[in-house]
């Protein structure tokens, strides 16, 4: 349709300030006349030091978040811009949300221009509703990666296509969609997997000013407005947790200030910990973030192991780009790499196997070792990570390591290093068994000469018979130190990452 016939129906000017008190969020109200089928919100904070993140609601609900993306918003009936729906334009007052991201002054301000047409502009791309798919229906260990973004999130600049050509490329077998505050690439996802060679997963990465989680496998956007209305990030547990999907907790310990808003994790004591399915050991590159943020991870982790919950270990290599080198991101799709004990290759078994914390991840991505441990039960069927044995008063542990020569295993119980086992061939097999009493955890890490990781199993569960602890004893090796301390070190982020 020619330009020329496009007709204006309303167009509205709004300016003013946001202020640090009141909360995180400022809201503005703007009417949508009757007749509409598409518009456009421009936007702006005017600043280079304030950062304000943008989303919209209609009558109906919620309508898109494009975060710190500066683009305008445009919302149609058929197409949407980015990490914005489609749907119908119901006439009558919409609201602009302002995130204050950044106010270093405590104020910002902003301008907002709004046009609604009657007339169509953005080109319609394909769309689906969702349909189950099973990729593949062996139950086996399937690598993935849990933390991919398109743009479809506002700071990412990877089509969907990228990811799963360059995940393909790399050996995995699925990847999560996890844009920021948005369900908008779920109907992309749907329309384009048949013609996939991988799994991509719906997911929501939900990104609060104070720490970020995905929802895995969920279908309905999941409100990140913490403080909005009393919202908390319990709601948010409960939220995904009543879809059936994963929580996972991203990048835990990446705590660097204003350059990566939000994203150290600062709910500790004010979450259902029984309703998260994983936490990420690793996010991004590994040359960075295994010395520095891996060992803060392990230990939270720990501590909450230590409490009673029981949580899988993932990994996610938060890519933005799509790109093999990575591009401004320190690691590319599958980097790192989560592999997942599943049924099979599908959305509901991959989801289920993580809440069941049938997990391990290779620190480095894809080509690092395979590592699977298991342990002995009483009625011979060895037991995977993630199971729970009862009644014994032994931990007889097996580890099978592919492609480590050279390499270590650490054997962990309940957070402490038992033992050590020199891995001296390409197919290695080794034995530690430990006299227990009361309840145990175990886990595998496989280490290099320099004691840096480059596997993280989850935890196989034992409940023992009551006595004494005892002494372990291993099948060869001995005891090591899991390395030193590492110092803060301060990364630079582009300015507008949500990461």
């Amino acid at each position: 349709m020619s330009l020329a016939l496009l007709v204006v129906l309303s167009t509205t000017h709004y300016e003013g300030d946001v202020s640090s008190a009141g909360g995180d969020y400022a809201e503005v109200p703007f009417e949508v006349p009757a007749g509409s089928v598409e518009c456009q919100v421009a936007h702006t904070d005017g600043s280079d030091q304030v950062i304000l993140d943008w989303g919209i609601w209609s009558p109906d609900g919620f309508r898109g978040w494009g975060g710190g993306l500066t683009d305008d918003a445009i919302i149609g009936v058929a197409q949407s811009s980015r990490g914005y729906l489609p749907g119908p334009i119901t006439p009558g007052t919409w609201t602009l949300v302002i995130g204050k991201a950044l106010l270093p002054a405590g104020t910002g301000h902003y301008a907002v221009d709004v046009t609604c047409r009657d007339t169509a502009t953005l080109p319609v791309l394909p769309k689906a509703a969702y349909t189950p798919v099973v990729m593949s229906p062996d139950r086996r260990w399937y690598r993935g990666d849990f933390h991919v973004h398109s743009s479809e999130s506002g700071d990412a600049s990877a089509s969907l296509q990228d990811n799963v050509d360059l995940a393909h490329m790399r050996g995995l077998d699925f990847i999560n969609g996890s844009d920021h505050n948005t369900i908008s690439q779920h109907a992309l996802i749907a329309a384009a997997q048949p013609g996939w060679p991988i799994l991509v997963m719906r997911s929501s990465e939900i990104t609060t000013y104070s720490g970020h989680a995905n929802g895995v496998g969920i279908s309905q956007y999941v409100d990140h407005r913490l403080g909005y209305q009393g919202r908390t990030m319990a709601d948010i547990f409960d939220d995904v947790a009543a879809q059936g999907g994963a929580l996972i907790v991203n990048h835990p310990a990446t705590d660097l200030g204003t350059n990566c808003i939000g994203c150290a994790w600062q709910h500790v004591d004010d979450v259902p910990w029984d309703e998260a399915s994983g936490m990420e050991m690793l996010t991004a590159g590994y040359d960075l973030g295994e010395p520095i943020f891996t060992p803060l991870v392990v230990a939270m982790w720990d501590r909450l192991e230590d409490a009673g919950h029981r949580i899988s270990a993932v990994g996610g290599s938060d890519d933005h780009t799509g790109a093999e080198s990575g591009g401004v991101d320190p690691a590319p799709v599958g980097s790192p790499c989560t592999l997942v004990l599943a049924d099979n290759l599908s959305e509901a078994a991959i989801v289920d196997a993580v809440k069941h914390h049938h997990t391990s991840v290779q620190l480095h991505g894809p080509d690092d070792p395979f590592v699977e441990l298991t342990m002995a039960t009483p009625s011979g069927t060895p037991a995977e990570v993630g199971d729970e044995v009862g009644g014994a008063n032994t931990a007889s542990l097996s580890v099978h390591v592919t492609a480590g020569n050279g390499t270590f295993v650490h054997i962990v119980r309940d957070g402490e290093q038992l033992a050590q086992l020199a891995v001296d061939s390409d197919d290695f097999t080794g034995a530690y068994t430990d006299t227990m009493s009361g309840d145990h955890r175990y886990r595998v890490e496989l280490v290099d000469g320099a004691s840096r990781r480059l596997v993280i199993t989850s935890h196989i569960y034992a409940r023992g018979l009551t006595g004494d602890d005892g002494g372990g004893g291993c099948s060869a090796g001995g005891a090591s130190g899991l390395g030193s301390a590492i110092s803060a070190l301060a990364l630079a982020l582009r300015r507008r990452k949500r990461r």
